[in-house]
């Protein structure tokens, strides 16, 4: 990026434009785009300065490309008929968005799935005439799709989602039938493909699963689905220590449950997040979830009686509600539920002992408990997206830098400084592909050189989307290509960058090697501790073992700490001089107060070495 003024760029831009230099001109308003975090009004007025130079030059794709920033459908509008398709489709897409829906914005879903559709790009065209409102052919183009990857047999995933998508577009067509075929069919793929992607460490992509999983029990009504999800989901989300929003979930499950009707499952699930919320030292959730999870047993036991079932069943849940109220302390609870108890049409004896224990606790007061749901400012807002149209738009991209920056340029809810590093890259991504589109004759500099620019360019985006670019330019065959993947993968804080990083890390060439070491390094946030582990343990790069203990030691866990502390009591010299070495420089507390506690166990050797990380970092032994 030029760290001249913005205004100063222009100003040579025009000058040169007027005397015919459209390549210079060109050249030095790209140099003015990279100036990012410019004011607003500057940096639209850059991009109409490009967009009609552009247009002039005859690259209209490039000059659509600028106008989508802060153009219109005015702007637009001319340069549509000398695009592809997609870009059409995409702006189409853009302008309905636009218009606020209804009547305005239907005929232009339309018209942007047709464009879609004449590109082959099935799921997005179908995609369109869902929010066309056009079911019965969406219902059609998913059938197809659905056909297609099925057949197939290479991406689970992907076909479990053309099948629950299927599904839901049977339902709004009135196909009762093909809807519960295509639901039994997705729940299928995506299970088997959940169990592929835990077996090979990919959780991330097993979450996804499961969360398809969820609404597809809430789009056919079937609880089992809800509930084989959300398990599923919050044991993921504690295993890689993401408390509150496994918390969330918990309420969200047990919401979810009530709501069906499924008592003694939300019962069970609010007890689960009482004891989660207890061991994470969150005492106000903790002491609500078991209030939660006490209402619930009273009232199945409510409706167990009313439904005329045994009697043993309403005293066995008015049990677990006596558990659950005494051990939060609310002992005159304890009591009205004993007079519930005692009330059953059971057994004299067992009656009578209920009636007795009522007496017993004549006069007692319940404690002064805080209980409240996990707050606010602890919960995020948007929920998770609707992966089963945004992971199938991103499989038929097929890691297309331009497409996946294009859909950020035009995504308005995206800050001004993401959608000018896009509008950077998609610049940078076209000019890439055009190159490449010459076949053999591309010269192998020119490719490595836009190669290297994009990768850098798309490291500054930081969004998960830009990982699928990323990791179809890791398999590029120039290593320097690959390198500069490794080095913008270190800025991606993703579980999923673990995957194309734990490549860089076997590659043969060894200067990829050392940037995805490098990159590993910098990825030290708390869920990334499975993934780190996994490199430690099983790669056969001592650099890159290294590597992953200099992240574990900055991931302060639980888990890490005990990782830590076993390397060091139990592998080798190299290893332990690594791990004390990284703890010197950590800041965080988890192993310290792990180490204090452990120090007399360990043996001489390990315990030596943990005095010497907290000798310097000023802490007691």
């Amino acid at each position: 990026m030029s760290t001249r003024p913005i205004h100063e760029l222009r100003s040579e831009a025009h000058a040169a434009a007027s005397r015919g230099d459209m390549a210079h001109a060109r050249g030095v308003l790209y140099a003015a785009l990279g100036h990012t975090i410019a004011r607003e009004d500057e940096y639209a007025a850059t991009t109409v300065d490009l967009r009609n130079l552009l247009a002039r030059m005859g690259d209209t794709r490039g000059a659509l490309t600028v106008d989508w920033y802060a153009g219109s459908d005015r702007s637009q509008r001319p340069l549509l008929e000398r695009v592809p398709p997609v870009d059409r489709a995409r702006t189409m897409l853009a302008w309905a968005d636009r218009s606020g829906g209804g009547e305005r914005a239907r005929p232009l879903y339309a018209k942007a799935a047709d464009e879609y559709e004449a590109a082959g790009l099935v799921a997005r065209a179908a995609i369109a005439r869902e929010k066309a409102e056009d079911f019965t052919r969406a219902r059609a183009l998913w059938s197809r799709l659905s056909q297609v990857l099925s057949g197939s047999g290479e991406d689970l995933y992907a076909a479990g989602l053309a099948r629950f998508n299927l599904a839901r577009t049977s339902g709004k067509t009135g196909e009762a039938s093909a809807a519960r075929e295509a639901t039994v069919g997705a729940v299928h793929l995506l299970e088997e493909a959940a169990d592929r992607y835990e077996t090979i460490g990919q959780r991330e992509r097993a979450f996804d699963c499961f969360q398809v999983l969820i609404a597809i029990g809430r789009e056919s009504g079937e609880f089992e689905h809800v509930l084989e999800g959300y398990v599923n989901v919050i044991r993921i989300l504690r295993e890689d220590h993401l408390r509150y929003y496994a918390l969330q979930s918990y309420e969200e499950a047990v919401q979810a449950a009530e709501k069906q009707g499924e008592t003694a499952a939300a019962a069970t699930l609010a007890r689960e997040m009482a004891s989660y919320a207890r061991k994470e030292g969150l005492p106000s959730i903790a002491n609500f979830g078991m209030l939660t999870q006490a209402k619930l047993w009273r009232d199945l036991a409510g409706l167990s009686a009313s439904r005329g079932a045994p009697p043993e069943i309403a005293e066995n849940a008015l049990l677990a509600a006596v558990i659950a109220f005494g051990e939060s302390g609310q002992f005159q609870r304890v009591a009205e539920v004993y007079r519930d108890l005692a009330q059953l049409p059971l057994q004299e004896s067992r009656r009578k002992h209920y009636e007795r224990a009522v007496s017993r606790y004549q006069g007692a007061t319940d404690l002064k408990i805080d209980a409240a749901a996990l707050p606010a400012h602890l919960r995020h807002d948007t929920g998770y997206p609707d992966v089963w149209h945004v992971d199938l738009v991103e499989w038929e991209q097929q890691g297309s830098a331009s497409e996946a920056c294009a859909d950020i340029i035009l995504d308005s809810s995206w800050t001004e400084v993401t959608r000018r590093r896009s509008l950077v890259a998609r610049l940078t991504a076209l000019a890439l592909e055009a190159h490449l589109g010459q076949g053999p004759i591309a010269d192998a500099g020119v490719t490595a050189n836009l190669a290297g620019h994009l990768c850098d360019q798309l490291s500054q985006v930081e969004l998960y989307t830009i990982l699928s670019p990323l990791e179809r330019l890791y398999h590029r065959p120039e290593p320097q290509i690959r390198a500069a993947v490794m080095r913008a993968l270190a800025r991606f804080m993703y579980k999923r960058t673990f995957i194309t990083l734990r490549d860089g890390l076997a590659d043969k060439d060894k200067n990829v090697a050392e940037e995805a070491a490098k990159a590993v390094e910098e990825l030290r946030f708390p869920h990334a501790f499975d993934p780190l582990a996994r490199i430690y343990r099983e790669s056969s790069s001592p650099r890159a073992r290294i590597s992953a203990l200099r992240a574990l030691s900055k991931v302060d866990t639980v888990e890490a700490a005990e990782m830590l502390l076993g390397v060091i009591e139990h592998d080798g010299r190299d290893e332990r001089t690594a791990a004390v070495e990284a703890l010197k420089r950590s800041r965080g507390t988890k192993f310290v107060d792990l180490a204090r506690s452990q120090l007399p166990r360990l043996t001489g050797p390990g315990q030596a070495a943990v005095r010497e990380v907290l000798a310097t970092r000023g802490i007691a032994g």
